[in-house]
């Protein structure tokens, strides 16, 4: 079941990928100039022959400016209010096992959106530019620690800690070999 949840988001990131890429009329070349990413990547990703990894996915954000969340569904246009714990989309990074449930997905009428995340040990994922600059972030750590470090000031985060902040540069989550990390995320 987690496999094919999988392989749907990955088709729904493909498809996403490709429509942003041709609503401004951007070639393959166009968005590998970008990113750094290159064009046979690019055309595998958007044919969900591979799975995206987060860094991957960071840098097609910040070229589209976009949240990773809206990159990955489609922004619905009328939301439900109830979002049941079985309709909401898993993805795992297939290189660093990183895990992002979106528990609240974004929607066109409303501002925010709600993330649970887990960061397995020992694991380092940088950001080198936020997707949209000033996007507000809650970060609320349920088990584990984490180092966070935003325009290279560094907060160590355990269990209860939330840090709030806004993206205006890279950004890196760095979890210790003993300890992973699980946090919710609120992004307005």
């Amino acid at each position: 079941m987690k496999q094919m949840q999988q392989k749907s988001l990955d088709q729904q990131i493909a498809n996403q990928l490709r429509s942003l890429r041709q609503q401004r009329t951007w070639t393959l070349d166009d968005v590998a100039n970008q990113t750094g990413i290159s064009k046979s990547t690019l055309s595998r990703l958007e044919k969900a022959d591979v799975s995206p990894t987060t860094g991957m996915l960071a840098k097609l954000c910040a070229a589209h400016g976009i949240t990773l969340s809206r990159l990955m569904m489609l922004a619905e246009e009328i939301y439900e209010p109830f979002y049941s714990v079985s309709d909401q989309p898993v993805w795992t990074d297939p290189e660093t096992g990183y895990v992002r449930r979106s528990v609240s997905p974004p929607a066109a009428q409303l501002t925010g959106e709600v993330l649970e995340c887990i960061i397995p040990p020992d694991t380092t994922i940088t950001y080198a530019q936020p997707p949209k600059i000033g996007l507000e972030h809650h970060l609320v750590m349920i088990d584990g620690e984490l180092t966070l470090s935003i325009d290279d000031v560094r907060y160590a985060l355990k269990q209860g800690d939330c840090l709030r902040y806004q993206l205006t540069g890279q950004s890196s989550f760095q979890t210790s070999p003993g300890n992973g990390a699980r946090y919710h995320l609120f992004i307005l």
